[in-house]
C-alpha cells in the first residue's frame, strides 16, 4: 500500500501560501481585523498570524518572530518535517499515533495558552 506524505504536501501548500501572501501584501489592509479582539479588546492566541505570514513572505524572519513566535518557529521546522514525512512515505511506514501522555497534552495546552498570554500582554 502506498503511503501519502500528507505532512510534506501540507508543507508545500503552506509554502505556496506564504509565497502568495508576499504578492498580495498590498491588499492586506482590506482584511478584517480579529473578531475576538474587536469584541473583547484582548488579543487572541492567533493574533499576529496574518502579519507573521506576510513577514515570512517578505523573508523578514525577525518581523515574523515578533508577530507570532510559535508560527515562525513552526515555519523553521517545516523542512525537517518534510524530510521526515517523505522518508516515512518512501519506506511505507504509517504515521505514529498521537501521544496518549497527559504531559504531552498539557505541554500543547501550555504552548497555546502561553502564546495567547504573550500576545495579550504585548497588545498585538
Amino acid at each position: 500500500m502506498r503511503r501519502v506524505p500528507w505532512l510534506a504536501l501540507g508543507s508545500v501548500l503552506a509554502g505556496l501560501g506564504i509565497w502568495v501572501s508576499a504578492r498580495l501584501a498590498p491588499l492586506a489592509g482590506l482584511l478584517p481585523g480579529c473578531a475576538f479582539k474587536q469584541f473583547t479588546g484582548y488579543a487572541c492566541a492567533t493574533c499576529g498570524l496574518t502579519r507573521c505570514t506576510l513577514a515570512l513572505g517578505r523573508g523578514d524572519w525577525r518581523g515574523a518572530f515578533h508577530w507570532h513566535p510559535v508560527a515562525a518557529g513552526l515555519a523553521l521546522l517545516l523542512p525537517v518535517a518534510v524530510l521526515w514525512d517523505l522518508r516515512r512515505a518512501w519506506r511505507g511506514e504509517a504515521y505514529p499515533g498521537l501521544p496518549e501522555s497527559r504531559w504531552a497534552r498539557l505541554a500543547a495546552w501550555a504552548l497555546v495558552l502561553g502564546t495567547w498570554a504573550l500576545q495579550a500582554v504585548r497588545g498585538i
